[in-house]
């Protein structure tokens, strides 16, 4: 079952991805706004596959500690801050410089869950696999000439920290509440901070920017986006974070078959090495794992 699952969640990621590149090359509106816009279609969407949710709410679910909703908005606060930094910099340097940096979000969360969490280390060939699979794909990412570290690195650097560190938060209530659950509200926290930015900066009059063909590619990638999310939620609640991390790395695989069929772009000999490479290491893992 979790197989399907990856290969679902893999598949739709990849998916996304093609389709956020779409959107990023006809963006018209601003960050706070397109926040809120995902965000508020997402709570749509939440809403409608998980009405039986809404109507049975488990008691012992709703009632989290007051620490618990202050370290849901300090995450919630966290992420949004990540989506500001990744969208400016993303707007203004080129994917091959800030690739590497974006790739630190996969080894963070394995070095960090190995040292703190004491099951995450009962299986050294797990989070070695993981591990050697992340810096494959990052190493690999980086072209030498055109390699710099500048401030848009940084941001993409600073959100990947910030990123990692969120996973665990995420983890944390996944403990407390099913995935639904904990991606609705974490969503309505989201929405509330997108509102009050976008009064304090008034900046709705944007909304009338939205042509049909930008609103039909934010309706795609938000709806596959949220199917896939509440999948890696699902994962990370049976995988963990060291595991979930290795095995997601193969969505590049379908990131590539997408590109190629969809964007028209071949993937280099390198893409296709790195991708064998990672499928080595997980098939490393599924023949040691015990």
């Amino acid at each position: 079952m979790n197989l399907i699952i990856w290969v679902i969640q893999s598949f739709l990621s990849a998916t996304w991805m093609v389709l956020t590149k779409k959107i990023l090359e006809n963006k018209v509106i601003g960050n706070n706004l397109q926040t809120l816009v995902n965000r508020g279609y997402h709570l749509l969407i939440v809403w409608l596959l998980f009405i039986v949710w809404i109507f049975n709410y488990d008691i012992k679910e709703a009632w989290l500690t007051i620490n618990d909703y202050l370290i849901l908005i300090w995450a919630s606060l966290a992420l949004y801050v990540t989506y500001y930094l990744r969208r400016t910099a993303y707007a203004n340097e080129k994917v091959s410089v800030l690739q590497p940096y974006a790739m630190l979000f996969q080894v963070f969360p394995i070095i960090i869950a190995f040292i703190f969490i004491a099951t995450e280390r009962a299986n050294i060939i797990t989070f070695m696999s993981a591990l050697l699979a992340s810096f494959i794909v990052i190493w690999t990412s980086i072209d030498i000439k055109k390699f710099k570290v500048n401030k848009y690195s940084m941001m993409v650097l600073t959100s990947s920290v910030i990123k990692s560190f969120q996973v665990f938060a995420t983890v944390y209530f996944l403990t407390k509440l099913n995935p639904a659950s904990f991606y609705f509200t974490e969503t309505i926290v989201i929405l509330t901070i997108a509102i009050i930015l976008l009064l304090f900066k008034r900046e709705f009059s944007q909304i009338k920017l939205i042509t049909k063909k930008y609103a039909k590619l934010l309706i795609w990638a938000n709806t596959i986006i949220v199917i896939s999310i509440l999948l890696a939620l699902t994962m990370y609640t049976t995988l963990w974070v060291v595991l979930t991390s290795l095995i997601s790395l193969l969505y590049l695989s379908f990131v590539y078959v997408l590109w190629y069929f969809i964007l028209k772009e071949i993937p280099s000999k390198k893409d296709i090495f790195v991708t064998i490479l990672v499928a080595i290491c997980i098939i490393v893992w599924v023949i040691f794992k015990n």
